[in-house]
């Protein structure tokens, strides 16, 4: 169960910084006007929260069973390491937690505004700002993982 989960959840992670970096590909396109607002300007931070969301939902899942593990002592590894894993594990969470606040004001001011420069910049920042955050979190995992 908790391999599927985790599965989804990566799956869910990979989608999210796909479809915000198309965000600031057309956020930035459109700042250097190489292209026009499109209701995909619009949709598709609607459906970048909307995988943050899923990703936070199903982080709390694997965050909530890693946790009961740690806790009941079935983690037995080397202290260090289950030291540094308990520590990402609150880290990533945070930092998900703070990327899916800052995708949904994006997508609210994407929503929100009328003129189409304002709203390449606000998905510009927002998007940009998750779309790092993501890289990131990834990154840290690949890193903490691998090594």
């Amino acid at each position: 169960m908790k391999g599927f989960i985790l599965i989804l959840h990566i799956i869910t992670s990979i989608m999210a910084f796909i479809i915000t970096g198309i965000i600031l590909f057309r956020a930035i396109g459109g700042l250097l006007k190489k292209y026009e607002l499109k209701q995909l300007d619009v949709k598709l931070p609607f459906v970048a929260t909307i995988l943050l969301y899923l990703q936070f939902v199903l982080g709390t899942i694997l965050f909530i069973m890693y946790m009961v593990e740690f806790s009941s002592g079935e983690v037995n590894v080397y202290q260090n390491q289950v030291l540094k894993g308990r520590f990402w594990a609150v880290e990533h969470f945070i930092l998900m937690v703070f990327t899916l606040v800052v995708s949904h004001i994006g997508w609210i001011f994407a929503k929100s505004n009328h003129t189409p420069r304002l709203i390449f910049k606000k998905n510009f920042l927002y998007f940009g700002i998750a779309c790092t955050m993501i890289t990131v979190s990834m990154v840290m995992n690949i890193v903490r993982y691998a090594i």
